[in-house]
């Protein structure tokens, strides 16, 4: 069960633009206070990395999801844009050159195998007090059972422009101990003509506040902000849900 294939790549964005995330406006603005070349891990369909592109930013994509990358491109052209795509797991690739910052949105460090790898080895790829933006959360609606664990629910449901209905349903287990969630997730797409289903399955680790910072300067890193749920006005403490840090190499 492959995550980020097929109806799963084809839905993704969608179902995040019902979120209203305010993250495009946060890199937007760090990208104009601190320009130069930059790099998006995880930068999928280029839900954040196109626009970014036509807002004039000398960004770059990496992504691990073959799909992915064709629906950007795809999208891309559309829009006349021709962006530099890396293909590759972050955990591992080598790039050349080295980055003015780079940038993991949307909980993307969250889905790596091992975060501290990935955070060595993204930090190779930025020169002394170059900038690393991060985002994660902390899975409270599970922690708190306010999700039933165990057993399908309904997640999302959108209908598209064509009349189509779109689905995903969610079941995840628990690793309290080592900070794990694990979901499956199954993606329909019912319209009068047919039904399309698609199945994955994702790993998500998650961090307490003190423990991500602790494990970004064990790498190298020094942690310049950290605020709660996109808001400068709300530091973080036990009760955040969203973690948005920014780091220097």
């Amino acid at each position: 069960m492959s995550s980020y294939t097929s109806l799963e790549a084809r839905l993704h964005d969608l179902f995040w633009a019902e979120e209203d995330s305010p993250e495009l406006a946060w890199m937007d603005q760090l990208l104009r206070d601190h320009p130069g070349r930059a790099l998006e891990v995880g930068s999928g369909s280029g839900r954040l990395l196109l626009p970014l592109l036509q807002n004039g930013h000398a960004i770059e994509g990496l992504e691990s999801s073959s799909d992915m990358i064709d629906l950007c491109r795809a999208a891309a052209t559309d829009l006349g844009l021709d962006p530099i795509i890396h293909h590759g797991d972050m955990q591992t690739i080598r790039l050349p050159g080295t980055y003015a910052s780079i940038h993991l949105p949307a909980f993307t460090l969250q889905l790596a195998t091992d975060p501290a790898a990935t955070l060595k080895n993204l930090h190779r790829h930025l020169d002394p007090d170059d900038l690393l933006y991060l985002t994660v959360f902390v899975p409270l609606a599970e922690l708190h059972g306010e999700l039933p664990e165990g057993e399908w629910f309904k997640d999302q449901r959108l209908k598209l422009a064509d009349g189509s209905i779109a689905e995903v349903t969610t079941r995840f287990e628990l690793d309290r101990a080592k900070r794990i969630l694990k979901r499956e997730h199954h993606y329909q797409l019912r319209s009068a003509e047919a039904l399309q289903e698609h199945r994955s399955s994702q790993t998500i680790r998650w961090f307490p506040p003190r423990e991500l910072s602790t494990l970004l300067e064990k790498i190298g890193f020094t942690v310049d902000n950290a605020v709660a749920e996109f808001d400068e006005d709300l530091q973080v403490d036990d009760d955040a849900q969203i973690i948005t840090v920014m780091a220097r190499a």
